[in-house]
Protein backbone atom coordinates (compact mmCIF):
# COMPACT_ATOMS: atom_id res chain seq x y z
CA UNK A 1 0.00 0.00 0.00
CA UNK A 2 1.50 3.50 -0.68
CA UNK A 3 2.99 5.31 2.26
CA UNK A 4 -0.17 7.95 2.10
CA UNK A 5 -2.66 5.57 2.05
CA UNK A 6 -0.96 3.61 5.19
CA UNK A 7 -0.55 6.61 7.23
CA UNK A 8 -4.19 7.40 6.68
CA UNK A 9 -4.99 3.78 7.69
CA UNK A 10 -2.89 3.92 10.83
CA UNK A 11 -4.46 6.96 11.58
CA UNK A 12 -8.12 5.33 11.85
CA UNK A 13 -6.74 2.32 13.18
CA UNK A 14 -5.84 4.91 16.25
CA UNK A 15 -9.28 6.57 16.07
CA UNK A 16 -11.05 3.45 17.19
CA UNK A 17 -8.70 1.03 18.95
CA UNK A 18 -7.95 3.37 22.12
CA UNK A 19 -8.41 2.21 25.80
CA UNK A 20 -8.41 4.31 28.06
CA UNK A 21 -9.46 7.88 26.12
CA UNK A 22 -12.18 5.85 24.22
CA UNK A 23 -16.10 6.60 23.97
CA UNK A 24 -15.40 10.11 22.29
CA UNK A 25 -17.01 10.20 19.85
CA UNK A 26 -20.80 9.05 21.33
CA UNK A 27 -22.77 12.60 21.91
CA UNK A 28 -24.71 13.11 18.36
CA UNK A 29 -25.61 16.17 19.37
CA UNK A 30 -22.09 18.05 20.05
CA UNK A 31 -20.70 19.27 17.44
CA UNK A 32 -16.93 18.78 18.70
CA UNK A 33 -17.65 15.00 18.86
CA UNK A 34 -18.20 15.05 15.24
CA UNK A 35 -14.77 16.18 14.02
CA UNK A 36 -13.39 12.17 14.92
CA UNK A 37 -16.22 10.63 13.54
CA UNK A 38 -16.18 12.47 10.42
CA UNK A 39 -12.54 11.75 10.11
CA UNK A 40 -13.01 8.29 10.42
CA UNK A 41 -15.55 8.39 7.21
CA UNK A 42 -13.28 10.48 5.74
CA UNK A 43 -10.22 7.62 6.36
CA UNK A 44 -12.36 4.82 5.38
CA UNK A 45 -13.35 6.31 2.42
CA UNK A 46 -10.15 6.86 1.33
CA UNK A 47 -7.87 4.16 2.16
CA UNK A 48 -10.32 1.08 1.74
CA UNK A 49 -9.99 -0.81 -1.36
CA UNK A 50 -13.62 -2.21 -1.18
CA UNK A 51 -15.46 0.63 0.16
CA UNK A 52 -13.41 3.77 -1.02
CA UNK A 53 -15.77 6.08 -2.63
CA UNK A 54 -14.09 9.69 -3.74
CA UNK A 55 -17.35 11.44 -3.55
CA UNK A 56 -18.35 10.27 -0.40
CA UNK A 57 -14.57 10.66 0.90
CA UNK A 58 -14.73 14.33 -0.24
CA UNK A 59 -18.04 15.20 1.04
CA UNK A 60 -16.58 13.18 4.66
CA UNK A 61 -13.27 15.37 4.90
CA UNK A 62 -15.86 18.78 3.93
CA UNK A 63 -17.89 17.92 6.81
CA UNK A 64 -14.79 16.88 9.09
CA UNK A 65 -13.31 20.66 8.03
CA UNK A 66 -17.07 22.20 8.80
CA UNK A 67 -17.12 20.66 12.25
CA UNK A 68 -13.31 21.42 12.90
CA UNK A 69 -13.71 25.42 12.10
CA UNK A 70 -16.64 25.49 14.72
CA UNK A 71 -15.18 24.51 17.56
CA UNK A 72 -13.58 26.83 19.68
CA UNK A 73 -10.12 25.99 18.47
CA UNK A 74 -11.03 27.39 14.30
CA UNK A 75 -9.86 24.30 12.46
CA UNK A 76 -6.24 23.62 14.64
CA UNK A 77 -6.74 19.92 14.98
CA UNK A 78 -4.05 19.23 17.47
CA UNK A 79 -5.47 22.18 19.61
CA UNK A 80 -8.52 20.05 19.42
CA UNK A 81 -7.02 16.30 20.23
CA UNK A 82 -5.08 17.84 22.83
CA UNK A 83 -8.39 19.78 24.29
CA UNK A 84 -10.16 16.37 24.02
CA UNK A 85 -7.20 14.75 26.30
CA UNK A 86 -7.41 17.37 28.92
CA UNK A 87 -11.13 17.03 29.51
CA UNK A 88 -11.67 13.37 29.22
CA UNK A 89 -13.46 11.59 31.59
CA UNK A 90 -11.39 7.96 32.67
CA UNK A 91 -10.07 6.09 34.96
CA UNK A 92 -6.82 7.31 34.63
CA UNK A 93 -8.22 10.82 34.38
CA UNK A 94 -10.60 10.12 37.40
CA UNK A 95 -7.51 8.66 39.90
CA UNK A 96 -5.33 11.44 38.92
CA UNK A 97 -8.29 14.09 39.88
CA UNK A 98 -8.30 12.46 43.11
CA UNK A 99 -4.45 12.63 43.37
CA UNK A 100 -3.72 9.09 43.04
CA UNK A 101 -1.39 8.92 40.34
CA UNK A 102 1.33 6.72 41.66
CA UNK A 103 -1.27 4.01 43.00
CA UNK A 104 -2.27 3.78 39.41
CA UNK A 105 -2.14 0.19 38.08
CA UNK A 106 1.06 -0.24 35.46
CA UNK A 107 -1.20 -1.31 33.35
CA UNK A 108 -3.82 1.78 33.19
CA UNK A 109 -0.55 4.33 33.21
CA UNK A 110 0.70 1.98 29.99
CA UNK A 111 -2.45 2.05 28.40
CA UNK A 112 -3.00 6.00 28.84
CA UNK A 113 0.55 6.62 27.52
CA UNK A 114 -0.26 4.62 24.58
CA UNK A 115 -3.46 6.54 23.72
CA UNK A 116 -1.91 9.80 24.35
CA UNK A 117 0.85 8.45 21.42
CA UNK A 118 -1.57 7.45 19.10
CA UNK A 119 -3.64 11.19 19.85
CA UNK A 120 -0.22 12.86 19.18
CA UNK A 121 -0.01 10.57 15.72
CA UNK A 122 -3.04 11.37 14.89
CA UNK A 123 -2.74 15.39 15.24
CA UNK A 124 0.15 14.89 12.96
CA UNK A 125 -2.28 14.15 9.58
CA UNK A 126 -2.18 17.07 7.74
CA UNK A 127 -4.15 18.25 5.14
CA UNK A 128 -2.02 18.03 2.61
CA UNK A 129 -1.58 13.94 3.59
CA UNK A 130 -5.43 13.21 3.43
CA UNK A 131 -5.12 15.32 -0.26
CA UNK A 132 -1.83 12.98 -1.09
CA UNK A 133 -3.59 10.10 -0.59
CA UNK A 134 -6.73 11.01 -2.56
CA UNK A 135 -4.87 11.72 -5.37
CA UNK A 136 -3.07 8.21 -4.96
CA UNK A 137 -6.53 6.84 -4.57
CA UNK A 138 -7.89 8.56 -7.10
CA UNK A 139 -5.78 10.02 -9.55
CA UNK A 140 -8.61 11.00 -12.21
CA UNK A 141 -10.28 13.48 -9.57
CA UNK A 142 -7.16 15.19 -8.94
CA UNK A 143 -8.42 18.81 -10.11
CA UNK A 144 -11.53 18.03 -7.88
CA UNK A 145 -8.84 17.17 -5.34
CA UNK A 146 -6.87 20.54 -5.29
CA UNK A 147 -10.25 22.74 -4.23
CA UNK A 148 -10.94 20.52 -1.06
CA UNK A 149 -10.52 22.99 1.77
CA UNK A 150 -7.44 22.79 4.41
CA UNK A 151 -6.96 22.87 8.23
CA UNK A 152 -4.64 23.71 10.49
CA UNK A 153 -1.94 21.52 12.15
CA UNK A 154 -0.37 23.83 14.32
CA UNK A 155 -1.17 24.43 18.10
CA UNK A 156 -2.60 28.04 18.54
CA UNK A 157 -4.12 27.39 22.32
CA UNK A 158 -1.81 25.06 23.92
CA UNK A 159 1.91 24.26 23.73
CA UNK A 160 2.79 20.72 24.46
CA UNK A 161 6.28 19.27 24.31
CA UNK A 162 7.00 16.59 22.21
CA UNK A 163 5.30 13.25 22.23
CA UNK A 164 1.74 14.00 24.17
CA UNK A 165 2.99 10.95 26.26
CA UNK A 166 6.08 12.21 27.54
CA UNK A 167 4.02 14.20 29.47
CA UNK A 168 1.73 12.16 31.21
CA UNK A 169 2.86 13.59 34.60
CA UNK A 170 2.16 16.95 33.55
CA UNK A 171 -1.56 16.00 32.60
CA UNK A 172 -2.12 13.52 35.41
CA UNK A 173 -0.77 17.19 37.58
CA UNK A 174 -3.60 19.01 35.43
CA UNK A 175 -6.57 16.60 36.23
CA UNK A 176 -5.76 16.42 40.30
CA UNK A 177 -5.88 21.06 40.14
CA UNK A 178 -8.74 21.01 38.02
CA UNK A 179 -10.68 17.91 37.49
CA UNK A 180 -12.42 15.64 34.93
CA UNK A 181 -14.66 15.95 31.88
CA UNK A 182 -17.41 18.41 31.75
CA UNK A 183 -17.15 19.43 35.42
CA UNK A 184 -13.15 20.77 34.81
CA UNK A 185 -14.07 22.40 31.20
CA UNK A 186 -17.31 24.28 32.84
CA UNK A 187 -18.06 25.66 36.32
CA UNK A 188 -21.86 25.95 36.26
CA UNK A 189 -24.55 23.23 35.05
CA UNK A 190 -28.15 23.14 34.66
CA UNK A 191 -29.68 19.48 36.11
CA UNK A 192 -32.45 19.20 33.29
CA UNK A 193 -35.59 16.07 32.63
CA UNK A 194 -34.70 14.83 28.99
CA UNK A 195 -37.34 12.37 28.20
CA UNK A 196 -37.44 9.67 31.01
CA UNK A 197 -34.14 10.45 32.96
CA UNK A 198 -32.22 13.56 33.87
CA UNK A 199 -28.78 14.78 32.23
CA UNK A 200 -26.44 17.81 33.40
CA UNK A 201 -26.34 20.56 30.86
CA UNK A 202 -23.15 23.07 31.15
CA UNK A 203 -23.39 26.77 31.19
CA UNK A 204 -21.49 28.21 28.46
CA UNK A 205 -21.68 31.61 29.52
CA UNK A 206 -22.53 32.07 33.55
CA UNK A 207 -23.33 35.01 35.21
CA UNK A 208 -19.74 37.03 35.85
CA UNK A 209 -20.78 38.95 38.96
CA UNK A 210 -18.41 38.67 41.58
CA UNK A 211 -18.77 39.81 45.43
CA UNK A 212 -17.60 43.00 45.32
CA UNK A 213 -20.64 44.04 42.88
CA UNK A 214 -22.93 43.27 45.41
CA UNK A 215 -23.57 46.37 47.65
CA UNK A 216 -25.11 46.34 51.36
CA UNK A 217 -26.05 42.90 53.62
CA UNK A 218 -21.90 42.71 54.65
CA UNK A 219 -23.39 40.36 57.34
CA UNK A 220 -24.92 37.73 55.60
CA UNK A 221 -22.31 37.39 52.94
CA UNK A 222 -20.24 37.33 55.49
CA UNK A 223 -21.68 34.12 57.22
CA UNK A 224 -22.01 32.63 53.56
CA UNK A 225 -18.19 33.04 52.48
CA UNK A 226 -16.91 31.65 56.39
CA UNK A 227 -19.35 28.73 55.03
CA UNK A 228 -18.78 28.07 51.56
CA UNK A 229 -14.92 28.46 52.60
CA UNK A 230 -15.50 25.73 55.55
CA UNK A 231 -17.31 23.44 53.08
CA UNK A 232 -14.16 23.99 50.36
CA UNK A 233 -11.59 22.78 53.39
CA UNK A 234 -13.64 19.84 53.79
CA UNK A 235 -14.61 21.16 56.99
CA UNK A 236 -18.13 21.13 58.46
CA UNK A 237 -20.55 22.98 57.06
CA UNK A 238 -24.11 24.03 56.50
CA UNK A 239 -27.06 23.71 53.90
CA UNK A 240 -28.07 27.30 53.51
CA UNK A 241 -31.34 29.18 52.75
CA UNK A 242 -31.37 32.30 51.56
CA UNK A 243 -34.69 34.04 52.98
CA UNK A 244 -36.17 37.57 52.05
CA UNK A 245 -37.27 40.37 49.43
CA UNK A 246 -37.12 40.17 45.66
CA UNK A 247 -34.34 41.73 44.34
CA UNK A 248 -32.45 41.81 47.12
CA UNK A 249 -29.25 39.35 45.87
CA UNK A 250 -29.24 36.23 47.37
CA UNK A 251 -28.96 34.59 43.76
CA UNK A 252 -26.96 36.79 43.08
CA UNK A 253 -24.61 36.49 45.84
CA UNK A 254 -24.47 32.63 45.19
CA UNK A 255 -23.43 33.45 42.05
CA UNK A 256 -21.18 35.32 43.53
CA UNK A 257 -19.55 32.86 45.11
CA UNK A 258 -19.01 30.67 41.99
CA UNK A 259 -16.64 33.02 40.37
CA UNK A 260 -14.67 33.63 43.77
CA UNK A 261 -13.68 30.22 44.09
CA UNK A 262 -13.52 28.49 41.16
CA UNK A 263 -10.21 28.09 41.31
CA UNK A 264 -10.78 26.20 44.57
CA UNK A 265 -12.51 23.29 42.92
CA UNK A 266 -16.06 25.22 43.72
CA UNK A 267 -18.93 23.83 40.97
CA UNK A 268 -22.54 24.76 41.05
CA UNK A 269 -25.68 22.91 40.03
CA UNK A 270 -28.89 24.55 39.57
CA UNK A 271 -31.54 22.58 40.15
CA UNK A 272 -35.30 23.68 39.34
CA UNK A 273 -37.93 22.85 41.83
CA UNK A 274 -39.66 20.51 39.44
CA UNK A 275 -36.70 18.61 38.79
CA UNK A 276 -36.01 18.06 42.89
CA UNK A 277 -37.42 14.48 42.39
CA UNK A 278 -34.54 13.60 40.70
CA UNK A 279 -32.15 14.98 43.58
CA UNK A 280 -31.05 11.39 44.37
CA UNK A 281 -29.67 10.14 40.75
CA UNK A 282 -27.67 13.90 40.88
CA UNK A 283 -25.95 12.99 44.25
CA UNK A 284 -24.97 10.18 42.83
CA UNK A 285 -23.46 11.15 39.63
CA UNK A 286 -21.43 13.76 41.26
CA UNK A 287 -20.18 11.97 44.43
CA UNK A 288 -17.10 10.60 43.54
CA UNK A 289 -16.35 13.99 41.15
CA UNK A 290 -13.06 15.35 42.93
CA UNK A 291 -15.10 18.62 43.17
CA UNK A 292 -16.69 20.91 45.45
CA UNK A 293 -20.42 21.08 44.20
CA UNK A 294 -22.96 23.70 45.60
CA UNK A 295 -26.78 22.30 44.72
CA UNK A 296 -28.65 25.51 44.07
CA UNK A 297 -32.31 26.01 44.33
CA UNK A 298 -33.92 29.14 43.44
CA UNK A 299 -37.07 30.61 44.59
CA UNK A 300 -37.62 27.15 46.49
CA UNK A 301 -41.18 27.04 47.30
CA UNK A 302 -44.00 24.16 47.52
CA UNK A 303 -47.41 23.57 46.84
CA UNK A 304 -49.09 21.03 49.20
CA UNK A 305 -48.75 17.38 48.82
CA UNK A 306 -46.00 18.15 46.54
CA UNK A 307 -43.28 14.91 46.19
CA UNK A 308 -40.61 17.17 45.81
CA UNK A 309 -40.68 18.61 49.29
CA UNK A 310 -40.16 15.04 50.66
CA UNK A 311 -37.09 14.37 48.38
CA UNK A 312 -35.41 17.56 49.21
CA UNK A 313 -36.12 17.14 53.28
CA UNK A 314 -34.46 13.79 52.99
CA UNK A 315 -31.53 14.89 51.04
CA UNK A 316 -30.85 17.80 53.60
CA UNK A 317 -31.18 15.51 56.85
CA UNK A 318 -33.24 12.42 57.50
CA UNK A 319 -32.06 9.93 54.35
CA UNK A 320 -30.57 6.74 55.91
CA UNK A 321 -27.76 7.55 52.87
CA UNK A 322 -25.17 9.93 54.04
CA UNK A 323 -25.09 13.28 52.04
CA UNK A 324 -21.53 13.36 50.35
CA UNK A 325 -18.95 15.42 51.84
CA UNK A 326 -18.10 17.36 48.03
CA UNK A 327 -22.14 18.51 48.59
CA UNK A 328 -23.94 21.67 49.78
CA UNK A 329 -27.26 22.66 48.92
CA UNK A 330 -27.75 26.47 48.70
CA UNK A 331 -31.37 27.86 48.44
CA UNK A 332 -33.29 30.54 47.96
CA UNK A 333 -37.10 32.01 48.82
CA UNK A 334 -39.16 34.47 49.71
CA UNK A 335 -41.29 32.47 51.81
CA UNK A 336 -39.53 31.76 55.48
CA UNK A 337 -41.88 28.96 55.60
CA UNK A 338 -41.80 26.93 52.26
CA UNK A 339 -44.85 25.49 51.70
CA UNK A 340 -47.65 27.29 50.42
CA UNK A 341 -49.90 27.11 53.26
CA UNK A 342 -54.17 28.11 53.11
CA UNK A 343 -56.21 28.65 55.52
CA UNK A 344 -58.39 25.64 54.65
CA UNK A 345 -55.33 23.48 55.02
CA UNK A 346 -54.27 25.54 58.87
CA UNK A 347 -58.02 24.61 59.68
CA UNK A 348 -58.42 21.38 58.11
CA UNK A 349 -60.03 18.57 59.31
CA UNK A 350 -57.06 16.13 60.33
CA UNK A 351 -57.53 14.81 64.01
CA UNK A 352 -53.42 15.98 64.47
CA UNK A 353 -53.63 19.47 62.70
CA UNK A 354 -50.60 20.67 64.82
CA UNK A 355 -48.46 17.86 63.24
CA UNK A 356 -49.09 18.73 59.55
CA UNK A 357 -48.24 22.36 60.42
CA UNK A 358 -45.07 21.08 62.24
CA UNK A 359 -44.23 18.89 58.81
CA UNK A 360 -44.60 21.45 56.50
CA UNK A 361 -42.31 23.86 58.96
CA UNK A 362 -39.78 21.22 59.61
CA UNK A 363 -38.47 21.97 55.88
CA UNK A 364 -37.08 25.45 56.37
CA UNK A 365 -35.52 23.89 59.73
CA UNK A 366 -33.44 21.95 58.32
CA UNK A 367 -31.18 24.43 56.67
CA UNK A 368 -28.56 24.85 59.21
CA UNK A 369 -27.78 28.58 58.30
CA UNK A 370 -30.90 30.95 57.58
CA UNK A 371 -29.60 34.13 56.07
CA UNK A 372 -32.14 36.94 56.11
CA UNK A 373 -32.10 39.71 53.12
CA UNK A 374 -34.72 42.04 53.77
CA UNK A 375 -35.87 45.45 51.28
CA UNK A 376 -33.42 48.01 51.77
CA UNK A 377 -34.25 51.30 53.74
CA UNK A 378 -34.37 54.90 51.41
CA UNK A 379 -31.07 55.57 53.08
CA UNK A 380 -29.40 52.44 52.15
CA UNK A 381 -30.80 52.08 48.72
CA UNK A 382 -29.21 55.15 48.17
CA UNK A 383 -25.93 54.07 49.39
CA UNK A 384 -26.24 51.18 47.03
CA UNK A 385 -26.86 53.94 44.41
CA UNK A 386 -23.96 55.59 44.72
CA UNK A 387 -21.35 52.65 44.92
CA UNK A 388 -22.25 50.95 41.75
CA UNK A 389 -22.38 54.23 40.58
CA UNK A 390 -18.88 54.99 42.10
CA UNK A 391 -17.99 51.62 40.88
CA UNK A 392 -18.75 53.07 37.23
CA UNK A 393 -16.74 56.28 37.41
CA UNK A 394 -19.59 57.84 36.70
CA UNK A 395 -19.04 61.54 36.60
CA UNK A 396 -23.02 62.52 37.96
CA UNK A 397 -23.38 64.92 40.45
CA UNK A 398 -24.88 63.23 43.65
CA UNK A 399 -28.28 65.42 44.19
CA UNK A 400 -29.12 64.49 40.31
CA UNK A 401 -28.33 60.95 40.90
CA UNK A 402 -30.27 60.18 44.39
CA UNK A 403 -33.10 62.53 42.70
CA UNK A 404 -33.23 60.27 39.91
CA UNK A 405 -33.13 57.16 41.98
CA UNK A 406 -36.08 57.64 43.70
CA UNK A 407 -37.86 58.79 40.80
CA UNK A 408 -36.88 55.51 39.27
CA UNK A 409 -37.77 53.53 43.17
CA UNK A 410 -40.87 55.69 42.85
CA UNK A 411 -41.84 54.21 39.37
CA UNK A 412 -41.52 50.52 39.68
CA UNK A 413 -42.69 50.52 43.71
CA UNK A 414 -40.23 49.49 45.34
CA UNK A 415 -36.28 50.00 46.38
CA UNK A 416 -33.70 47.08 45.77
CA UNK A 417 -30.62 46.17 45.40
CA UNK A 418 -31.70 45.08 41.94
CA UNK A 419 -33.63 47.82 41.03
CA UNK A 420 -30.40 50.12 41.91
CA UNK A 421 -28.77 48.19 39.56
CA UNK A 422 -31.01 48.94 36.50
CA UNK A 423 -30.95 52.49 37.52
CA UNK A 424 -27.30 53.17 37.15
CA UNK A 425 -26.90 50.99 33.98
CA UNK A 426 -29.91 53.48 32.88
CA UNK A 427 -28.16 56.76 33.72
CA UNK A 428 -24.59 55.24 32.37
CA UNK A 429 -26.45 54.72 29.38
CA UNK A 430 -28.23 58.26 28.96
CA UNK A 431 -24.70 59.64 30.32
CA UNK A 432 -22.86 57.73 27.27
CA UNK A 433 -25.22 59.09 24.48
CA UNK A 434 -24.90 62.33 25.97
CA UNK A 435 -28.81 62.43 26.68
CA UNK A 436 -30.45 64.30 29.31
CA UNK A 437 -29.56 62.13 33.05
CA UNK A 438 -33.53 63.02 34.17
CA UNK A 439 -35.80 62.58 31.49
Amino acid sequence: MDSALKKLETADFLIYNLTVYTRITENDDDVETKVLEYLHYTLINTYDKQDANFEAAARYYSDFCYFLYNTKFMGSLPDYLFDLILYHDNVFSRECAKNNFFKIPPHIKSAALGDLNAFYALSLITAQDIKDALFERFPDKSEYIKLLPDYSSRHGVYSPQGCWGDNLLKIADFYREHGVGAYAKYKAFTFIRQGESFVLKPVLEPDDIRLTDLKQYESQRKKIVENTLAFLEGKPCNNTLLYGDRGTGKSSTVKALLNEYETRGLRIIQVDKSNLCGLGELIEQVADIPLKFIIFIDDLTFQDNDDNFGMLKAVLEGSLVKRPKNIVIYATTNRRHLIKETFTAREGDEVHKADTIDENLSLSDRFGLTLTFLMPTKDNFLAIVKAIADDRNLDVDVETLFQGAERFALNKGARTPRLARQYVDHIQARSELGLPLLS
